[in-house]
This record gives structure tokens, C-alpha cells and sequence, in this order.
């Protein structure tokens, strides 16, 4: 219940005819985002980013220029996070009846209450962003306590690239998704999904 789990966030910028430029991708769902994500057991920071961009944007070759600083806890107040995958019961006992979708890693979700061994927390997952339509996922149930965060610390990094890239191009996730990762000038600043406008602001103050 006291895990911290870690995320990590790539800016990666280059330069083009004396414009900078921030590689960002389009989620099919989710909007458009920088690449970020959670760090795996067993890795450190700088392997969990260059990871990460591999996987968003299919960038193989990127070098870490600067660490930018991190937030130290992004939690909101009644917001808590999956520290290992799993699954949501209907009720708090392992022999209830579990849902379908288990929820993975790093997810955050909305917290309402704990009883002995388990959090009761829901989670909402919508069909796009922004103007969505309906809802795909719609938990609320039981986790097991010792798979629930309570604190996510964010860290940043300023990367570069000489990889020979398309303005914008065309990546499979690993959950079937196609991403278009795609340059866009640094200023001025890109429309990204919220919560990810905040890191803007705290990295352009840095670059």
C-alpha cells in the first residue's frame, strides 16, 4: 500500500530549418501525448525512457541530453495507483467474483475506501479523447492492498535523435493500436491531453 511508483517522460526535440520541434504521437483513443510511461522492476530510470520511446514512437537510436527534474508525487487527493497488475473483485475477498479486465500497472484510478486486506477503487476508460462518445471500461470493485500505489513520482528527460524520421509516420502498439508519432514546433506550446499540458509548463521552464 506504501509502494512509489515510477514514471518517466521523453522530450525528445530537434531541430529543422532553425525551428525546434517536440516529437509527440497521436493515441487513437487517448489524444495526443508525450511519450511516457511506468518503470519495470529491475530497470533504472534512463533504460525505462529509452524504452518507452522505443515502444511509442519507434525510435531506436535517442540520447538522454539532460534529467529535467520530476514531480515528486502526481497523485491527486482520492486518486491512488496500480502497483502490479490486477484483478478487481466484486467483493473484498480473493473468492469473489473477479471482472474480466484486469487492470495493469501504473494506472491511476479513483480511490473511495479501504476494509482489512483490500481498496475499493473504480476506473473509467473512455473511447477517445477529446469528445468521447461512450464509455469502454467502467470498473469498480476490490483490489488487494499490496497491489495499490498511493504516491507516483514522474521524472523527465530531455532527448535528442539522429535518426532520419518522417515528419509524422505510423507505429502498432502492443495492444493492437496504431500511434502516429509526428514533430511538432516547440512553440507555440502543442495542445496535449491534460494532465500532460502541466508538464509543459514544467519543462519548458528547463529547456
Amino acid at each position: 500500500m506504501n509502494k512509489v511508483i515510477q514514471k518517466v517522460t521523453a522530450f525528445i526535440v530537434r531541430e529543422r530549418n532553425a525551428v525546434k520541434e517536440l516529437l509527440v504521437f497521436k493515441h487513437p483513443t487517448a489524444g495526443i501525448q508525450i511519450p511516457a510511461g511506468t518503470v519495470e522492476a529491475g530497470e533504472n530510470l534512463e533504460t525505462a525512457v529509452q524504452r518507452e520511446v522505443y515502444e511509442e514512437t519507434g525510435l531506436q537510436f535517442v540520447e538522454i541530453e539532460a534529467y529535467l527534474g520530476c514531480f515528486e508525487n502526481e497523485l491527486a487527493e482520492g486518486e491512488r495507483i496500480i502497483a502490479e497488475t490486477t484483478q478487481v473483485y466484486i467483493q473484498p475477498d480473493l473468492n469473489a467474483m473477479p471482472y474480466k479486465e484486469k487492470l495493469t500497472k501504473g494506472l491511476t484510478v479513483n480511490y473511495h475506501s479501504t476494509q482489512e486486506d483490500f481498496t475499493h477503487i473504480s476506473y473509467i476508460e473512455y473511447d477517445k479523447h477529446p469528445n468521447p462518445t461512450c464509455i469502454c471500461y467502467n470498473i469498480t470493485g476490490w483490489v488487494p492492498n499490496e497491489n495499490i500505489g498511493v504516491r507516483k513520482t514522474r521524472h523527465f528527460f530531455l532527448l535528442s535523435t539522429q535518426e532520419d524520421t518522417e515528419d509524422i509516420w505510423e507505429l502498432k502498439s502492443d495492444r493492437g493500436h496504431i500511434f502516429n508519432p509526428y514533430w511538432t514546433p516547440l512553440s507555440p506550446k502543442p495542445d496535449i491531453i491534460p494532465p500532460q499540458d502541466r508538464w509543459l509548463d514544467f519543462v519548458y521552464e528547463r529547456i
